[in-house]
């Protein structure tokens, strides 16, 4: 998930505090497709689990054998030699008509149209509603920890490149959204929902990507970082509060 980051950024990176300017190795204008997916952590299902919570997808992804999958729809990708810019992959990965939906009882809310921006933090953002009804368009929903991030690895073949390893984790204020929405506690922040796998399509005149983990520079992170953690849905309580989540039935809205 780490191949991702805001189009709009400058081609420049900060090294020890200091902007240094750097030219991308390799530059993926326009992504084409391939997807993002996630191995579920047995934590995280177990959990859904304990609370009578049923994950579930919408649209145009999968979720089958553990793993949640949501096809690549946009995007740009630019590389940069490890070490040289934090993080050295950059970009904007947009996932639309798909997401994640989560059901308890006539409770669901969906977290759709994933955008992955590896910022400081990194972060995977996308559209909230509950009960049928919008509560953001776009807000940030996972924190994603980039220290977890194995090499990038190519398949001249396949014309593909695959990133894999990134941690996402939810914030504390998307447990507080989830457990008002589900009444309960028992939802903490910081809770590891999986590992990501990013696979997307190699332009013709592109037969190789830098190598690299985040021991040379690579991910987003160079370690754990508490603001990881603590980031999250601000932008949703801004947008109309955490309350919007609760007590907002599927029946409800057929019976108006």
């Amino acid at each position: 998930m780490i191949v991702s980051g805001a189009a709009a950024l400058a081609l420049t990176g900060i090294t020890a505090g200091t902007a240094v300017a750097a030219d991308p190795v390799a530059t993926i204008p326009d992504l084409t497709g391939q997807s993002t997916s996630v191995r579920l952590d047995s934590g995280f299902t177990d959990a859904l689990t304990q609370l009578q919570v049923t994950p579930g997808v919408t649209g145009d992804a999968t979720l089958a054998d553990g793993s949640v999958e949501f096809p690549i729809t946009g995007g740009n990708v630019t590389v940069y030699a490890p070490g040289t810019v934090n993080p050295y992959v950059q970009g904007r990965i947009e996932h639309d008509g798909s997401g994640l939906s989560l059901t308890k009882g006539d409770t669901e809310v969906r977290l759709t149209n994933f955008v992955i921006d590896p910022g400081n933090p990194a972060t995977l953002s996308g559209k909230v509603s509950a009960g049928g009804q919008t509560v953001a368009e776009s807000a940030v929903l996972f924190d994603l920890d980039g220290s977890t991030l194995q090499p990038i690895q190519t398949d001249a073949a396949a014309g593909t490149a695959t990133l894999t390893g990134t941690t996402v984790r939810l914030s504390s204020t998307a447990a507080t959204a989830l457990n008002q929405a589900f009444g309960t506690d028992a939802i903490q922040g910081g809770l590891t929902i999986g590992v990501a796998t990013i696979v997307v399509n190699l332009p013709g005149q592109m037969s190789e990507m830098p190598q690299g983990g985040v021991e040379t520079g690579g991910g987003a992170t160079s370690g754990p970082d508490a603001g990881l953690v603590t980031a999250g849905l601000a932008a949703l309580i801004a947008a109309g509060g955490v309350g919007v989540f609760a007590a907002r039935r599927r029946s409800a809205g057929r019976r108006g």
